[in-house]
């Protein structure tokens, strides 16, 4: 077995201390070593701004690598920060301005650099040129850097041009080992797969297996049966192996099995007559005998060909005194080797029959699913952050031996000639593969400098590959190594603590500490119950004092249920001896464990102390994500009642049972679905993210805010599903799919980006792991939970120098044992740096809770508290008097307080604010509120509030992208108008027309208008005869807003009506039907600018274009209607035109129409009691020019009219408005007539259901100049 084992010490003679202006940027391999606070990042940045300016290498020159996302932009940032601090000081020097306040690192280099005016021109202008290519610069992960190389050389090398890159293959893998366990393991016999399934194989493990292998690049599986052929079928190999192990044990049973239960009872009496009573299982008297036993079972099977698996791992005999597991853990009990060389070859055979089968099933699965998982991502073009490095690894490169110059060699000589220096940041977390990588392309000490940054106490990160021994192999090769000792963090008084603390260093990871230097601003914090700034919270006993040492401890369970009370308490007391120093958000809990973090948390909550945890939980787990999912499905159906029921009564709307019952009266659930329907368009363009943003007004917003992490949640839950939208080019249904998939199936491993970011309260206790706080600080840092030993690391796999086992763990104990001994102390010395990493997080007070608990010895307090001899010691013998003696050797100064976990009945009340809140100035200027985006519908909205029920019917605009901006009123309302202007209706058309419109029982409001609006917009009146197609589309749309099909035939006879009436004024008896489809556009959408150069556009300016044009329709008669509105505008005048047609397929000489379908309802109630008649009588040209003005539909004409001009403008060669530009036409679709009407009578005026007027030229051209404001 190959480990590296840990010590280090630091030899000051061949160290030096960092200079940030003095240190030698000539090339070289070299180290700094900056403890927790010493400002690494603050110093990076400058030798980054001194090798851009004094070495003169361009920003692309300089490789910087961090180990997170979040890391790589910190440092992008202190670098810009950096580069314009110097510029500025630059800028001052040069212009004789007042001096710009600078640090003394940057004042010291400003003299010696700036030595001259020119020198300093010349050195702005370099770091002019740095900022200016900041944004290409490779300040990034280890990951992103694998990546960029990989895809600059993807041609040469022959690698996909465009890999996707995953953070795992959790998906992947799930499918593999899902179609692996249907083709292999299904087809094991059932009494043999119980068997398997006894040795902790399943589909849950396989894969936390199979991922393993996956996310580590230094994972290298190995397989140990020799003759496993994986394309063969598993549960014949199965069969053969357990047959041929069945006569192999019982061929040695029977030679030599009473020998081995001999040799075990004289091990037992061996040990016996040492003084060794604790023996088991073996004994030196045992009262059963236990070969014949065995024999008397294996004789049962005589007749049949052998015993089952299941059978096998059912035989307690075996797996409880046969194997060798046993014997084995005895020897290393009593450090003794007990076994002779026959006994060993017998307990190799039993130990072969117990558990070969199943490490054979686990070996063909693992072997099977990762070669099939490297196809299948090399087939679809998957990378994950192993294959990255992986693909870099000059290891791997260099044993395939390829001998074409232009192949892997060139990779590193392009990175070589690429970049001239290297900064690696938090170096101690890198691994093997990293190291080799960088050491092959930066570590030509004549060519290069790599400088890498770490702190080996903080190297904390094993789970995910940081290896402790690397970073001392590299440090053992590093031409210089400096330190840095300023300590910018923690005040003076806990950074002198701390150093005596650690004055004995980290004993169980033999890493040294350095004293370090306070040099931070932080002042003081003097609160009441805290004596010093360490402080120790001994907890004892209820019922005894510290004092009496007690034999029989609690165990560790027992005591953390303990925990939240003790801190619970004690917060409470804190914060109440303290209401005007402290504030809960000051206190940071570390905690080990997420469950850790919970229990506090819900504590806390029941004794109403504010607190937030920064949890490892799945973001799609939360009620965000829930939320999240209906406003989607929402999206995917917006006319789906039930769907919006769903939403309207959620978090994000909260609707009562009452209000949603009245919006399906009073029409607010209509206007709800008609908004989800616009946002069903908007989708594709703006994403889910922006769909939410629209959707939530900014009342919604504040009141989300205050409900914890709730809008923090839905945003970034939204902000991943639009990732895989765009990656994945996802509709709204699959997104919601994607969405629901990831919600319902569980993650082991959760991605970082899918863990909650919400942002750490303002008010409020943080409660947070120790890994996650690294980079962080807080000034009062709470630490309840370092008294506990940290479990020992379970793993199926194993490790033999670098090959990974899942067997032959007792055939090879002695390697397994040694593997798991180094595990086990790995495991003890990373719970050492976790420590240091807690407590260097504090910057004013830090607090240790002490407990001592059953079977706790190797916690990583113990060495702190009780110095270096206690580390070897029982917990019993951690007492008191101990922690004293040692803190005083130390001449440390430390408040232990005793306490005990009793239950407060109190809880904390927040004090009250003694400041007196007024109101400030009101301001005398008015704000601009002019800019937006204006529609029509939003135009007419804008109108004193007494005028909205007067001038409102049930139809809402029928203008697709605004219908949700109108107020609606219910229809019993506007029925009661009706029948109270009855008398206005033209009494004599209506005994002419007296038949009914086919659709004057359609229903009414906006989606009843949608839905007529997508079937014109789908028909083509050229094809109208076509029944099977038009009915085909009248049903769907029916369908998708679920209105009766009984409509179908109603809406085809209308059809029909509008493809066969002709048009009538100007267009005499021009039909529908006869129109070219290449000469009509429909749904016609635009965007003005308004007045973008001058004032905003208003009422008045709008009502003057009416004046022009007299002889045209809707002047000055609809001027004082319109100065009702209230219209103050600039920004963008948007809208979608239902229809525009030429009416000549010639269209040099062809005029152009706009047109729009209008399904308002304007039919007579019958009475008062209930009933309704609507049909063309009602349509008569007074009624619709009354609708025309109720509804400013004349505006809208000018409007779309203005539009039409502007697009023929800019499409049509040698457009005249004069000559091209035709009018406009609505269409009341209710109103039209049938063709027998049409030809009995002869309409004196103009034909019922249509309004067709020419274009008043003069009016569209006064407004074309009023908005652009020329």
């Amino acid at each position: 077995m190959l480990f590296y084992d840990c010590k280090y010490e630091i030899d000051m003679n061949n160290i030096e201390l960092f200079q940030a202006n003095k240190y030698p940027l000539t090339n070289g391999m070299r180290l700094i070593e900056a403890s927790a606070g010493t400002g690494k990042t603050f110093s990076l940045s400058h030798l980054v701004l001194r090798l851009l300016t004094e070495k003169e290498y361009s920003i692309n020159e300089i490789l910087v690598v961090s180990f997170t996302e979040a890391t790589a932009s910190e440092i992008k940032a202190k670098i810009i920060e950096r580069l314009i601090s110097a510029l500025k000081i630059i800028e001052s020097i040069n212009t004789n301005v007042k001096p710009y306040q600078i640090d003394d690192v940057l004042n010291e280099w400003i003299e010696l650099n700036i030595t001259s005016k020119e020198r300093g021109l010349y050195i702005a202008s370099l770091l002019l040129e740095a900022l200016e290519r900041i944004d290409t610069a490779d300040i990034t992960t280890i990951h992103g850097f694998c990546s960029k190389t990989l895809r600059r050389e993807a041609i040469e090398n022959g690698n996909n041009l465009n890999p996707t890159i995953e953070k795992d293959s959790n998906s992947l893998i799930n499918e593999i080992v899902e179609e692996y366990w249907i083709k292999e393991i299904l087809e094991i016999e059932i009494s043999e797969l119980k068997g398997i399934f006894k040795t902790n194989f399943n589909r849950k493990n396989l894969i936390q297996v199979l991922s393993s292998l996956d996310n580590d690049p230094n994972n290298i599986f190995k397989q140990t049966f020799n003759d496993l052929q994986i394309e063969e079928s598993l549960s014949s190999q199965l069969n053969n192996l357990i047959d041929l192990l069945w006569i192999e044990f019982k061929t040695i049973w029977k030679e030599k099995g009473q020998e081995l239960e001999e040799g075990f009872i004289e091990i037992a009496k061996d040990l016996k007559s040492q003084g060794i009573t604790g023996t088991q299982p073996y004994s030196s008297k045992p009262r059963k005998n236990r070969y014949q036993l065995l024999s008397n079972w294996i004789e049962e099977y005589k007749e049949k060909k052998r015993p089952s698996y299941e059978d096998i791992q059912n035989q307690t005999l075996i797996n409880k005194y046969f194997h060798p597991k046993n014997i084995y853990k005895l020897d290393m009990k009593y450090k003794i080797n007990s076994c002779s060389k026959e006994m060993k070859e017998t307990l190799d055979i039993i130990g072969a029959l117990y558990d070969s089968p199943g490490e054979l099933v686990w070996e063909h699965a693992l072997l099977f699913t990762k070669r099939e998982l490297e196809k299948r991502k090399s087939k679809k073009g998957l990378i994950n952050y192993s294959d990255l490095l992986k693909l870099l690894d000059p290891k791997k490169l260099n044993s395939k031996k390829i001998k074409d110059e232009y192949k892997p060699n060139n990779i590193y000589k392009n990175l070589k000639s690429r970049y001239k220096v290297a900064l690696i940041d938090e170096f101690q977390d890198t691994d093997p593969v990293q190291l080799r990588l960088l050491k092959e392309a930066f570590g030509n000490s004549a060519t290069h400098l790599l400088l890498m940054i770490g702190d080996p106490k903080q190297a904390i990160y094993s789970f995910r590959g940081g290896s402790l021994n690397t970073y001392l192999k590299a440090r053992e090769a590093c031409d210089r190594i400096d330190l840095m000792n300023a300590n910018y963090r923690s005040t003076k008084s806990l950074i002198l603590t701390l150093n005596k603390l650690f004055l004995d260093g980290l004993i169980r990871s033999n890493l040294s500490t350095q004293e370090l230097n306070p040099c931070s601003q932080e002042e003081l914090l003097k609160l009441n119950g805290i004596k010093e700034p360490f402080k120790i919270i001994n907890l004892i006993d209820n019922n005894q004092e510290e004092k009496a040492q007690r034999v029989n401890l609690e165990s560790k369970s027992r005591i953390e249920d303990k925990i939240p009370k003790v801190i619970g308490s004690y917060l409470l007391e804190l914060l109440s001896n303290n209401p005007k120093d402290l504030n809960p958000s000051d206190i940071c809990i570390l905690v080990n464990r997420h469950d850790q973090a919970t229990n506090i948390n819900s504590y806390l909550s029941k004794i109403k102390i504010p607190s937030q945890l920064l949890s490892n939980e799945n973001i799609f787990t939360r009620e965000g994500a829930q939320i999240l999912q209906i406003f989607i499905n929402c999206i995917v159906s917006p006319y789906n009642q039930q769907k919006i029921s769903i939403l309207a009564c959620s978090e994000l709307m909260q609707w009562k049972k009452k209000k949603l019952i009245e919006s399906k009266i009073n029409g607010d659930f209509d206007s709800l679905s008609s908004k989800f329907n616009e946002l069903a368009k908007l989708f594709p363009k703006i994403g889910l993210l922006g769909c939410l943003s629209n959707f939530l007004e900014g009342k919604s917003i504040a009141d989300l805010s205050q409900r914890g992490t709730l809008l923090g949640d839905l945003y970034q839950s939204s902000q991943l599903v639009d990732e895989q939208i765009h990656r994945q080019q996802l509709n709204a249904l699959r997104a919601s799919q994607w969405l629901s998939s990831q919600r319902f199936q569980p993650i082991e491993s959760i991605p970082e980006e899918y863990q909650p970011n919400s942002a750490i309260s303002n008010s409020s206790v943080n409660i947070i792991t120790i890994h996650k706080s690294k980079g962080l600080q807080f000034k009062i840092v709470i630490c309840p939970y370092l008294w506990q030993r940290p479990p020992d690391k379970k793993s199926h796999l194993w490790k033999d120098n670098q090959n990974l086992l899942i067997s032959k763990k007792y055939k090879w104990h002695k390697k397994y044992c040694s593997y798991q001994n180094f595990i086990r102390k790995e495991s003890l010395n990373e719970a050492e740096r976790l420590a240091y990493v807690a407590f260097t997080r504090a910057k004013q007070q830090l607090i240790v809770l002490w407990a001592k608990a059953a079977d706790q010895e190797g916690n990583p307090l113990s060495g702190f508290l009780f110095g270096s001899e206690s580390i070897n010691l029982k917990i019993e013998e951690h007492t008191k008097a101990m922690m004293e003696k040692s803190f005083k050797r130390r001449e440390l100064r430390v408040d232990i307080q005793d306490i005990k976990a009793i239950e407060t009945n109190k809880t904390w009340t927040q004090p009250k604010n003694e400041v007196k809140l007024q109101l400030g100035e009101t301001p005398k200027h008015q704000f601009e509120n002019s800019w937006g985006r204006y529609s029509f519908s939003k135009w007419i909205s804008q109108k004193d509030d007494e005028l909205i029920l007067k001038d409102f019917s049930e139809e809402l605009n029928e203008d697709h992208a605004f219908k949700d901006e109108i107020e609606d009123v219910s229809l019993q309302k506007i029925d009661q108008l009706l029948i109270e202007n009855d008398q206005s209706i033209d009494k004599s058309e209506d005994q002419v027309l007296s038949i009914e419109s086919p659709i004057g029982d359609f229903p009414r409001g906006p989606i009843a208008g949608t839905c007529l609006h997508k079937i014109l917009e789908k028909i083509d009146f050229n094809d109208i005869e076509n029944q099977l197609k038009v009915s085909a589309i009248i049903e769907e749309e029916l369908n998708t807003v679920n209105i009766s099909n009984s409509f179908i035939e109603p809406i085809n006879i209308l059809l029909k009506r509008i493809a066969n009436i002709p048009l009538g004024g100007p267009l005499g008896k021009l039909k529908m039907k006869d129109l070219n489809s290449k000469s009509s556009i429909k749904e016609l959408k635009f965007d003005i600018p308004i007045c973008h150069k001058a004032n905003p556009i208003n009422t008045s300016e709008l009502s003057s274009i009416f004046k022009e044009d007299p002889q045209n329709k809707y002047g000055t008669d609809y001027i004082n209607k319109l100065m009702n509105l209230n219209i103050y505008s600039s920004g963008f005048l948007t809208g979608s035109i239902d229809h525009i047609f030429a009416d000549n397929p010639n269209h040099e000489i062809a005029k152009w129409w706009v047109l729009d379908w209008k399904s308002n309802w304007i039919g007579s109630p019958l009475s008062k009691d209930g009933g309704s008649f609507c049909g063309p009588s009602n349509y008569s040209i007074s009624r619709m020019d009354e609708e025309m003005y109720h509804h400013h539909y004349p505006l809208q004409a000018h409007i779309y009219l203005l539009a039409l001009h502007r697009f023929l403008n800019w499409r049509l060669p040698e457009y005249s408005p004069q000559k091209h530009l035709g009018g406009y036409i609505y269409v009341f679709l209710r109103g039209l007539p049938d063709k027998g009407d049409l030809e009995e009578k002869s309409f004196s005026q103009r034909t019922p259901g249509l309004i067709v007027e020419p274009a008043p030229i003069k009016r569209i051209q006064k407004l074309d100049l009023l908005i652009k404001r020329i």
